[in-house]
This record gives C-alpha cells, sequence and structure tokens, in this order.
C-alpha cells in the first residue's frame, strides 16, 4: 500500500507522477488526516484504480475526479468512509466499464452526486454501491 495508513499526511501533491497508468490497492487508505490533494492532474493517464483508492481519508472534503477521464476500471472500496465529502462529480468516468463494491460507501456526509451519467458504460457494479450514505437528496 503506497502511501497508505500516514495518518499524520494533511496534503499530497501528484505533479511527478504523471507517468502512472494504474493506481494500486490501498494507495492512500486510511490516511485520516489528508484533507487536500494538490496538482491531482498528474494522475490524468491513470486507466486502473486498484482497491481502497482515498478509503478512510475522513478529513477529505473534496476531490476532483476530472483526471481520471481515461480509467475504465475501479476496485471496491473507492472513497469509502470519506466522512467530510459532500460532493462528488461522477462525469468525467465515461470509460469506465466495472465499479468493484463499496464504491463511495459510508460517506455520511455526501449529500450530491452530480453528473451519475458519466457512469453510462458501468456494465457491472459490486455491492454497497453507495450504501451508509445517509445524508445523500
Amino acid at each position: 500500500s503506497f502511501l497508505g495508513q500516514c495518518t499524520s499526511l494533511e496534503d499530497v501533491d501528484f505533479c511527478a507522477f504523471e507517468k502512472i497508468t494504474c493506481i494500486s490497492d490501498a494507495f492512500l487508505s486510511d490516511c485520516s488526516s489528508l484533507k487536500t490533494i494538490s496538482n491531482i492532474s498528474g494522475l490524468k493517464n491513470v486507466v486502473r484504480i486498484g482497491c481502497s483508492f482515498l478509503s478512510g481519508c475522513r478529513c477529505l472534503a473534496f476531490v476532483d475526479l476530472s483526471v481520471f477521464s481515461s480509467v475504465e476500471g475501479i476496485g471496491y472500496s473507492f472513497l469509502k468512509q470519506c466522512s467530510l465529502l459532500e460532493v462528488v462529480d461522477l462525469s468525467f468516468f465515461k470509460k469506465v466499464s466495472c465499479i468493484s463494491g463499496s464504491f463511495l460507501s459510508e460517506c455520511s456526509s455526501l449529500k450530491t452526486i452530480s453528473n451519475i451519467s458519466g457512469l453510462r458504460n458501468v456494465k457491472s457494479i459490486g455491492s454497497f454501491f453507495l450504501s451508509g450514505c445517509s445524508s445523500l437528496v
């Protein structure tokens, strides 16, 4: 798990990650103090996101997903337990065909999912999709 369980990490800058095409499992998982992601555009070449990406980042209130327009598959527990996350824009996931379980689950402050039509090419969705999002309107 790359940078997993870095409980004191508050900000991460992805500007030097432009050659990355696949994000491994538990990447930035359980970074309970993470508040900010800078230069996420460095991840613009990613086509696959592994399991538990940003899962358990309880202080993360916003994440710009626009960089993930090339992503085709998302592993389980994507942004799970990000309890301060309020809004998610899914319009950039146009190439995604498979979403594993626990996608955005237990995001208790999540109120709005904009542009869910971005998931129009999804053929498979795992269990617990958006489960436990008690503030979702």
